[in-house]
C-alpha cells in the first residue's frame, strides 16, 4: 500500500472501533503515526474518551 495522509487515515478509520495501542509524548506519538502512514498503515493520534482531556 502507498503512504497515507492523516486525513485519509481518519476517513478509513471513521466509525471503526479503535483500541489504544501505545502511549507516550505527543512528539513520540506523531512520529509513530507518521511512520505508520508512510508504510500505508492507517493510524491516528488522540486521547481516548474519559481520559480527562477536554
Amino acid at each position: 500500500m502507498d503512504s497515507l495522509t492523516a486525513a485519509v487515515a481518519e476517513d478509513l478509520l471513521a466509525g471503526e472501533e479503535l483500541v489504544p495501542a501505545m502511549s507516550g509524548s505527543i512528539p513520540e506519538m506523531k512520529t509513530l503515526r507518521d511512520r505508520c502512514l508512510d508504510a500505508g498503515i492507517p493510524a491516528i493520534v488522540g486521547c481516548p474518551p474519559g481520559a480527562g482531556k477536554g
